[in-house]
């Protein structure tokens, strides 16, 4: 069994989106995910979706999405991002995946086949060049302590430092300028396996962004366009001989 993983999918089967305004990359995004998707992922397997999986806005909306994403070969779990406004609360945003036989995270975690999965959204760093004045809501300070939750929750269930652990954001856990925030200081404590993360969707972004190993942790930035919507194998679980 593997774990794949691919975010920013930006569905919109509702009312469509015309992405191409977005740049020749998202030229017939969906198609492009769903053949490569198709060609990678066993019904065995599991895909990790770290956020802004669709542009609904409500909860009619999004189950064409979610038929849409059923349809496709493996388990899924998903995460919020920051244009998920159809995930009005995880216990609403659950009740909409059920029929799906999806699994969803935020601020907790679950296992599946000894891989232990740990999900918290994020948000840009108060030193962050993109970031705005929060002070009512402080997202900041509140996904640091879904984060903290999540890894605590995975730790528990994890009964060696050698069972893979992984951590989905949707933002990366760094700034946009390379500089380590709070969050970093937690997923460093904890040491997951993986930290993946998505949202970035510029070059000059993904130049800057951390990947490979920092502080015995892997960063993985699987956001769809810089993937060329092709999903991104992560790891292979322990309890299988695929």
């Amino acid at each position: 069994m593997n774990f794949w993983a691919i975010a920013d999918t930006h569905l919109s089967f509702a009312k469509q989106k015309d992405m191409s305004r977005f740049g020749e990359k998202w030229l017939n995004h969906t198609e492009r995910i769903a053949n490569a998707w198709r060609e990678q992922v066993s019904s065995e397997d599991v895909i990790l979706i770290p956020g802004d999986i669709s542009w609904a806005q409500s909860a009619g909306r999004i189950l064409p999405d979610l038929a849409w994403l059923s349809m496709l070969p493996g388990q899924k779990v998903l995460l919020r991002g920051n244009h998920d406004h159809w995930w009005d609360g995880i216990g609403k945003a659950r009740a909409l995946a059920q029929p799906f036989g999806f699994h969803l995270l935020e601020g907790d975690s679950l296992e599946l086949n000894g891989v232990i999965l740990c999900g918290a959204m994020g948000h840009v760093a108060p030193h962050d060049p993109y970031y705005k004045s929060d002070e009512k809501k402080d997202r900041y300070t509140r996904e640091l302590v879904r984060l903290e939750n999540a890894l605590e929750a995975g730790h528990k269930r994890r009964q060696s430092p050698h069972q893979p652990m992984i951590l989905m954001m949707h933002y990366p856990p760094f700034t946009s300028d390379g500089k380590r925030t709070a969050y970093v200081d937690v997923i460093s404590r904890y040491r997951p396996t993986v930290c993946l993360y998505g949202h970035l969707h510029h070059p000059r972004e993904w130049e800057i962004a951390q990947q490979g190993e920092f502080e015995g942790v892997k960063y993985a930035l699987v956001a769809a366009d810089y993937l060329n919507m092709i999903p991104h194998r992560v790891l292979t679980a322990p309890n299988s001989s695929g």
